[in-house]
């Protein structure tokens, strides 16, 4: 009876989705940051955000084959962005296969997590955003899933000693379970990304409160990226603070730069008390340095043994568990905390190149939109910030292929595409 219930109520959801293409997008990005809450089938296991993504393409595909069947004479125009440069990097971790000890393993972790976020992270949004109106519920959408991930972090604070032990914005249980994840890293992440889509919604409404209501939002997501204490957030939100300011007063340096010069000073200052509480938590944070340090040096081995193709996808924790030093120290095995050591030890030079590539035509994207529709487009510098911070964050987490990262630079692109045709001609 319950399979019978669940059935339905996936393919009702499925009917929906597919005649509510809008609202897939928001459900979409409402779930984004809930990674750890799984859905078992057989030996599949799924996060509940990855189970919605599919569901959501496979109700578009569904209604892209009635529309082929039924509407022969409707336009489809379909259209593949950052298609070259991600089919590199696939095909560079499909080589690696040739030294994987179990290629099928590896194809399944290709498909699971490559193809699926392409599909349905990058493909999916820019075939249904059409108009700027999908765009700006689809960013709300991602600003809302912050604010929650945001109010449980404050609530995170309530009972921890604030006087004789280290406290921080931490994850909390929900009715027993971690929606967000375990690790103080995941909300930071999400948090440093989640900060600027205020800053986006502020740029759309021509409303003085609701701009007021968006700076405070803002304000007090900065405040809560901080105290994560994560130094990967506070890294991320240096530089993202650093270029949004530095892009917005840049016809202005010259005559403000002291004044700038002063606020660093001001910021610092005020930061001391927070740098020694860091400090205090580092005293008794060594081992996860040492383990960062651990991880690094595997990673560099297997990239040194395995040099060209690297050690076959998704052998990362393999190779961890493979090492007893590790699994005597920490015990479980876990996954590169940075995209570089993972890529380079499973899928060697061409994957690295091939990640690169993707990359670098990501920040020329950025650039060129910036430098052309930054002005007429204000909201295209903080949603470009907050899809650069979210990748930048992974050069130190464990996010490269999660949607929450993609979809946030997927939007950007979007943006980005949507202020080319309307401002275009001016230009």
């Amino acid at each position: 009876m319950i399979n019978y219930i669940l059935i339905s109520s996936i393919g009702l959801l499925i009917v929906f989705l597919a005649l509510s293409p809008t609202f897939s997008l928001f459900l979409l990005a409402i779930t984004a940051p809930i990674i750890n809450l799984n859905f078992n089938f057989a030996i599949f296991e799924i996060p509940f955000s990855d189970a919605i993504a599919l569901l959501a393409f496979f109700a578009w595909l569904l209604s892209l084959f009635y529309n082929l069947a039924f509407q022969p004479k409707t336009k489809i125009n379909l259209r593949f962005p950052l298609f070259f440069p991600f089919l590199c990097f696939i095909a560079a971790n499909a080589l690696s296969l040739f030294n994987h000890p179990q290629p099928l393993s590896g194809f399944y972790y290709i498909t699971r997590w490559l193809i699926l976020l392409y599909a349905a992270y990058i493909f999916l949004p820019v075939n249904l955003i059409k108009k700027e109106k999908t765009l700006k519920i689809t960013v709300l959408a991602l600003a809302l899933s912050s604010l929650i991930l945001m109010i449980s972090g404050w609530l995170s604070l309530w009972g921890q000693d604030w006087q004789d032990s280290f406290f921080r914005i931490r994850s909390i249980a929900w009715w027993g379970f971690y929606p967000f994840g375990e690790n103080h890293n995941l909300i930071a992440e999400f948090l440093n990304a989640g900060a600027f889509l205020w800053l986006v919604l502020k740029e759309w409404t021509t409303w003085p409160r609701l701009k007021r209501l968006f700076n405070i939002l803002f304000i007090i997501s900065l405040a809560a990226v901080i105290m994560t204490f994560s130094r990967a957030a506070w890294i991320t939100l240096a530089l993202q603070l650093s270029i949004y300011i530095l892009w917005r007063q840049r016809r202005y340096w010259q005559t403000r730069g002291a004044l700038f010069f002063l606020a660093i000073i001001a910021v610092v200052l005020l930061s001391l008390p927070i740098l020694a509480r860091m400090q205090a938590l580092q005293i008794e944070n060594t081992s996860s340095t040492e383990n960062r340090v651990l991880l690094l040096k595997i990673a560099y081995q297997s990239w040194r043994d395995k040099l060209i193709l690297g050690q076959g996808s998704g052998r990362f924790t393999e190779l961890v568990a493979d090492n007893i030093r590790f699994t005597a120290k920490y015990g479980e095995a876990i996954d590169s905390h940075g995209f570089l050591q993972k890529i380079a030890a499973e899928n060697g030079i061409f994957g690295l190149l091939a990640w690169l590539f993707l990359l670098i035509v990501v920040l020329k994207k950025a650039i060129l939109a910036l430098k052309k529709y930054g002005q007429e487009a204000p909201w295209l510098l903080p949603l470009w910030l907050a899809g650069g911070g979210a990748i930048f964050f992974q050069i130190f987490n464990t996010s490269y292929y999660k949607g929450k990262v993609w979809l946030l630079i997927t939007l950007a692109i979007i943006a980005s595409e949507l202020a080319a045709k309307k401002y275009g001609q001016k230009n």
